[in-house]
């Protein structure tokens, strides 16, 4: 076997180790044993109850009045996967729908609803934080980046050798940031805001993904890899994605 033969082999061989542990990882992440236990009980309860229903020992509307525990157990089953939002939102939804109970004080959902104008003011806060908020350090104009998008959309690259940061805010609009040909040094910085609207984040590969940002009826996905050796170069993330969305993934290709 010539040296070229050798040297293809290592290739393949490595490049299907990547793609297995990216599998490996996906399938980690959508992988809940927890919910799984939670639609069997369910499902199991739903078939005894409608059975006994069918032969007239038990009224299955009794029963089925109690739906709501199953969103509860559901909420409860992404606690393990630190699914907080998920949670939350859940759990709140299961509590409004649950019958009244002489022990616990009924709570209306316009109750609920009526709070909702402090979302706004939620999103004011997160601007005016980010707008007194210390910049990156050593931010210049040639290494750092200012995007915003109100009630539209906006696309930026970056293709800086010092990248250290910047900030997105998307209002009721998108944002789109390429970082493919960016580089880091050691660590950079982006606050973002998506208020009622998303921000998608391209990043080269070999970058470690810090996730500091607070979703408040909102969510973060993070679709890279996460195959980063010790001391690789780190983009750190924080803010808020209030009734929006913020993604980060690697761009198409690569």
């Amino acid at each position: 076997m010539s040296d070229e033969d050798r040297r293809r082999m290592v290739i393949d061989v490595d490049g299907q180790s990547r793609v297995d542990l990216r599998i490996n990882r996906r399938k980690n992440r959508g992988d809940n044993p927890w919910a799984r236990l939670v639609w069997g009980c369910a499902i199991l309860a739903a078939g005894i109850i409608g059975w006994l229903d069918h032969t007239g020992q038990l009224h299955a509307s009794d029963y089925f009045q109690w739906w709501p525990l199953f969103l509860i157990a559901m909420g409860l089953a992404h606690l393990p996967q630190r699914q907080w939002v998920s949670t939350i939102v859940m759990c709140v939804i299961g509590i409004l729908f649950l019958p009244e109970l002489p022990f616990l004080p009924h709570v209306h959902l316009s109750m609920i609803l009526g709070v909702w104008p402090l979302l706004i003011s939620a999103g004011g806060i997160s601007l005016i934080r980010q707008a007194l908020g210390p910049q990156a350090q050593g931010a210049r104009c040639d290494n750092s980046f200012h995007s915003v998008a109100i009630m539209g959309g906006v696309g930026r690259g970056v293709a800086s050798s010092d990248f250290v940061g910047g900030d997105v805010v998307a209002v009721m609009g998108g944002c789109e940031i390429n970082l493919a040909n960016a580089k880091i040094a050691s660590e950079a910085v982006i606050d973002v805001l998506a208020f009622w609207g998303g921000i998608d984040i391209k990043v080269p590969r070999g970058w470690r993904i810090e996730n500091q940002v607070l979703a408040i009826l909102g969510g973060v996905v993070d679709k890279t890899d996460g195959n980063t050796p010790a001391g690789a170069p780190t983009l750190i993330l924080r803010g808020s994605a209030i009734m929006g969305g913020v993604e980060i993934k690697h761009p198409k290709g690569e």
